[in-house]
């Protein structure tokens, strides 16, 4: 594989202060165009405890791109790895175990981090990446870390988020006592994609599943609370790799509401993960409904909730700025029935770079030289924290911009 060892910059989002562009530095890149692998390093800390191994579909970047999350990981040392066109369902007679392989073996011989040839792994990903996570564990167990499938799959699930089948583990393949996470948002819910985690763990008492509503979020999101989340779980798993005890709590419930039986019921590293889960489920049970749009150039974006993304625009201009909205729950008009917080907009993926709190401009070149993409727009979330009497509201939006650096092969 032909390396190319040199420095990129990423823009990033700075959620604490959003007004500013900030840098994030990759160190170190291997691969051929289109099919890349992007290394950052722990920053403040002179060794690797651990990689997050992520697969490139949308909500990865978001990690990337937040100070936060990446201070989190600077701080338990974690290494955070980028892997463009990733297999989604880890086939490893399609060379996925091989390319990995390849992959580690090139960061830890061209970082100066030779330890990252044995670091434990976190496979994390998203949606249509969201089934590889727990299959990759299955074939990796000695070098996983935890697992995470963000707006995504259970373990050995018939609904993959790819849309085919999964493959079969065979009867020696397992995860016990490798933590796993699942993490589905409320506005995306689908009681079929829960209840495969819920036998999965009832089935093999040594596993370790975990569970969390997204309560008040939807698929494309992946807000600051759920950051802190993630990486209280991964330093979790850092503390104690292969936990034998534990703590049970209820799936979540619309209303609020938590079971007793143990058929419904999640595991927890410990009580503190456990309270956590459980102040996030009641945050939202029993209030309303808000619901968000936007306007750009000084139309409202239209909705279609047939669509997989619902609200879908285009625009020539290089420069932008995204109104957010508050609307009925048709999306086409305007409503006064809203929280009072204020709205923010949040960059999930794509090529583009913030300027200001509503404004941002499009950048070819902002994921290095490099711009193939899964998605071929920009992608942006609106987002609203709610308050006591109205739920946390998200929208999704893709932005298509013409240019010819965009078009997927």
């Amino acid at each position: 594989m032909k390396k190319y060892i040199w420095g990129i910059l990423l823009s990033a989002l700075c959620f604490t202060c959003p007004s500013l562009m900030g840098k994030v530095k990759f160190d170190y890149v291997t691969g051929e165009e289109g099919s890349r692998a992007y290394l950052r390093l722990p920053q403040k800390t002179d060794s690797v405890s651990a990689l997050l191994y992520c697969h490139q579909n949308m909500t990865e970047e978001v990690l990337f791109r937040s100070e936060r999350f990446r201070e989190a990981m600077d701080s338990l040392g974690v290494a955070m790895a980028f892997i463009q066109r990733g297999s989604q369902n880890w086939d490893v007679a399609k060379g996925c175990q091989e390319r990995f392989d390849s992959i580690i073996a090139d960061f830890a011989k061209s970082s100066g981090h030779p330890e990252i040839a044995r670091a434990p792994v976190i496979p994390f990903g998203h949606s249509a990446q969201a089934t590889f996570p727990w299959n990759f564990a299955a074939w990796n167990p000695e070098r996983t870390l935890c697992i995470i499938s963000f707006h995504g799959d259970a373990p050995r699930t018939n609904l993959c988020g790819y849309g085919r089948e999964n493959i079969e583990w065979g009867r020696t393949r397992n995860i016990d006592r490798i933590a796993g996470l699942m993490v589905m948002g409320e506005y995306e819910w689908w009681e079929a994609r829960l209840l495969p985690a819920l036998a999965f763990r009832m089935m093999y008492p040594e596993s370790r599943i975990s569970f969390l509503c997204d309560a008040g979020k939807g698929h494309f999101d992946l807000c600051e609370e759920t950051q802190d989340y993630i990486a209280k779980f991964i330093a979790k798993s850092l503390e104690n790799p292969r936990p034998e005890g534990g703590v049970y709590y209820s799936r979540w419930f619309e209303d609020g509401s938590a079971s007793d039986d143990p058929h419904e019921k999640f595991w927890y590293h410990d009580e503190e993960m456990a309270n956590l889960t459980k102040e996030r489920y009641s945050k939202t049970g029993g209030k309303k409904m808000q619901y968000l749009s936007a306007e750009l150039g000084g139309k409202m974006i239209p909705y279609d909730a047939g669509r997989h993304i619902k609200m879908n625009t285009r625009t020539d201009a290089r420069e932008f700025t995204l109104k957010p909205l508050f609307v009925n729950a048709s999306h086409n008009a305007e409503s006064k029935e809203h929280a009072g917080a204020k709205s923010r907009v949040t960059v999930i993926s794509g090529p583009v770079v913030r300027t200001g709190e509503y404004t941002f401009r499009f950048d070819p070149d902002y994921f290095g030289k490099d711009p193939k993409r899964q998605w071929t727009g920009i992608t942006l979330c609106i987002e609203n924290d709610g308050d006591i009497e109205y739920k946390p509201a998200v929208q999704e939006i893709n932005i298509q911009i013409q240019d010819d650096r965009l078009v997927k092969e």
